[in-house]
């Protein structure tokens, strides 16, 4: 075993909406212009690209902190103009709602609510009641507002949310999470599916380390509570201990046995299993977001790999995690390495959709 890992994305089946070739993965990704500013990027040049590439679904997150930047003061207007572009074009989105999204620092809570709150490191934050009065007002004004969309296929309630993340290093409890889940079913008037992801640990000391830190295995958990599970999957983790940088490595034979593990215990509770998160960018040792040109964490060929992967665990949806890293490495080095090997998969697994490279200026 080697010390390494990272990030893995699996995609839901859903009949009606989206319709693919017998035998074809579905492909996703998950935009975040919250991740476009840590790159320095214009969200709205990236998203449109992201757009244009034909992706199955595009996860979106409702970030909390930029809606409701005063209390009982919604902005909508940022993810309204992501809700008009996907409509146009036509694009499936998965919406993220809660305190919880895609990207770091993974609670989004506004900076009024974060100055309320007093919860200890590493503990429940939704033990908080300032966080328990105030999560479901604000899932009840995304819920309602976007409804409506044909476009939404499935919401996704909350990031993670039995993982232990963050600066502080939070989780949300069980009892916490069915209430926002039950509300979500309540106020989607088409009782679209719900999504509930959780950090995978194919990496055999850090499962082993995860079995240390939590008394429930949130990976089972998740699965038994979901309506459709999904876990994320890094390959190769980089982190920086004690100022050394070490990075987490699983190797394929040991990735592709723990998934069919996976799909397996959800296939036996007559669930499909997603992956939210297939590793498509770097995760450097002791970088929030990694700018340098040699990465060693992840490269394009990498990913392909891993995405092959996914399919011999009889995986079918694939979200690919890392949009923005491949326009950032486009505009910053003009390397294509990084778009070209998601069209390639896209291509690949539906022939009929349009090559996207040539509008990809």
């Amino acid at each position: 075993m080697k010390i390494w890992t990272g990030s893995l994305v699996v995609l839901l089946v859903l009949t009606g909406p989206l319709q693919c070739q017998a035998g074809a993965v579905r492909v996703g990704t998950t935009f975040s212009q919250v991740q476009c500013e840590y790159l320095e990027l214009d969200w709205k040049k990236i998203y449109r690209k992201t757009l244009n590439m034909g992706f199955d679904v595009v996860r979106l997150g409702a970030y909390w902190n930029r809606i409701e930047k005063k209390e009982g003061e919604f902005d909508f207007r940022e993810l309204d103009r992501q809700m008009e572009l996907a409509e146009e074009c036509g694009q499936k989105i998965m919406l993220v709602v809660g305190m919880k999204a895609p990207r770091w620092p993974e609670y989004f809570l506004p900076v009024w609510l974060w100055e309320k709150v007093h919860v200890r490191n590493g503990s429940d934050i939704s033990a908080d009641p300032n966080v328990r009065e105030r999560v479901p007002i604000f899932i009840e004004k995304v819920i309602t507002r976007y409804s409506g969309s044909n476009n939404i296929i499935a919401w996704q309630v909350e990031n993670e949310p039995f993982n232990r993340s963050g600066p502080n290093e939070w989780w949300i409890s069980e009892e916490f999470l069915k209430k926002e889940m039950e509300l979500v079913r309540d106020l989607d008037p088409l009782k679209r599916p719900i999504v509930l992801n959780v950090l995978s640990f194919p990496n055999k000391l850090l499962g082993f380390l995860s079995r240390l830190m939590y008394k429930k295995n949130p990976i089972l958990a998740t699965i038994d509570l979901a309506q459709i599970p999904a876990v994320n999957v890094y390959p190769v983790i980089g982190h920086k201990i004690w100022g050394a940088g070490i990075c987490f490595r699983s190797e394929p034979t040991e990735r592709i046995s723990y998934l069919k593990g996976l799909v397996s215990y959800a296939e036996k509770r007559n669930k499909v299993l997603w992956v939210t998160e297939l590793q498509a960018e770097p995760w450097e040792p002791g970088h929030l977001v990694y700018k340098g040109e040699r990465a060693i964490t992840c490269l394009p060929g990498s990913f392909m790999g891993t995405f092959e992967e996914l399919r011999s665990a009889e995986i079918d949806a694939i979200f690919l995690w890392g949009v923005e890293y491949w326009f950032f490495r486009k505009e910053q080095y003009g390397d294509d390495s990084w778009v070209d090997v998601a069209c390639d998969i896209l291509e690949k697994e539906r022939p009929d959709r349009p090559d996207a490279r040539g509008i990809l200026i």
